[in-house]
């Protein structure tokens, strides 16, 4: 099996910050379209962060209830089950809806998951979509400013003028993808984790043919490449565990308890999101913007 690389969310290409900074009277123009621009692609990000971290906390529900049921399943042969020990067949029925049970749970793990991949998608999109252009109209004497550029000589910055107070654009955008590229990371590593738990197969162990380059479902492929977000050969994971998800892939092998918990502990803990530093980014940007975000 190969992991996965947190490759760098790229923003769009921008024409060089160099470009003629605007004459005041077009700066003044600017300025105010920029403003509202920037607070409702902040105010998407908070959003979206919501969004993700509410389904991160899902998927986790789900995965606990998965290991739990696989672990019973697993153990039922030997399992002590008192006055009920004599009923015909009640550990072929207890088995039976236990790995029901683990089918439920890997469809509402993977449901989550994707949801974590559209809120993935809208912070993408968000911390992309930060400059406001100047519109090129003949038909209307009146400025107006949108997301794309028409003009190879507007950069959509404002020529690096503060947006509010000190912050420019490009000061803004950094911003946001010091933020978005924490999410990136941790939901490549949380796709591995999902990998996994899709891949436990109780009696053959785990499913040799889903591979890190497989769908887990259909459009999850398209929806990291208009995102431009990619998989690789490697991956931030917790110290000690890489050799332990490899062994938990070798043909007819199925992950210890030990490991399972691993996983759902790695799950909870969102290694590689630093939330002191998102609260500071979203302090910083709340008190620049004097908008409260929360």
């Amino acid at each position: 099996m190969e992991a996965c690389v947190a490759t760098p969310v790229r923003r769009p290409a921008h024409p060089s910050p160099s470009s003629p900074t605007p004459s005041p009277s077009s700066l003044r123009q600017w300025r105010p379209a920029a403003q509202r621009n920037l607070r409702n692609q902040w105010s998407r990000m908070l959003a979206a962060k919501a969004r993700w971290l509410a389904a991160a906390a899902d998927g986790r529900s789900h995965a606990s209830a998965l290991v739990n049921a696989h672990l019973s399943r697993s153990y039922m042969s030997g399992m002590d089950l008192g006055v009920l020990k004599d009923m015909p067949g009640i550990r072929d029925r207890a088995s039976a809806k236990l790995a029901h049970k683990e089918v439920q749970c890997r469809e509402m793990l993977l449901s989550t998951y994707k949801e974590m991949v559209l809120a993935m998608s809208d912070l993408v999109k968000a911390s992309q979509a930060m400059r406001c252009f100047s519109k090129i109209s003949s038909s209307s004497p009146l400025v107006r400013f949108t997301d794309s550029q028409d003009d190879l000589n507007d950069s959509g910055d404002g020529g690096g003028a503060p947006v509010f107070k000190s912050i420019s654009i490009s000061e803004f955008e950094d911003l946001a993808q010091e933020f978005v590229q924490m999410f990136a990371s941790e939901l490549q590593l949380k796709r591995l984790i999902v990998l996994e738990f899709l891949s436990i197969n109780l009696k053959e162990g785990p499913d040799p043919s889903l591979e890190w380059s497989d769908e887990l479902y259909d459009g999850e492929l398209h929806k990291f490449l208009i995102t431009e977000l990619r998989s690789g050969d490697s991956c931030p994971l917790p110290e000690n565990w890489r050799a332990d998800v490899l062994q938990a892939r070798l043909p007819d092998h199925t992950p210890a308890h030990e490991v399972l918990q691993v996983y759902l502990t790695s799950w909870l803990a969102n290694v590689n999101i630093k939330m002191s530093r998102i609260e500071k980014i979203f302090e910083l940007v709340g008190e620049e913007m004097q908008t409260r975000l929360c």
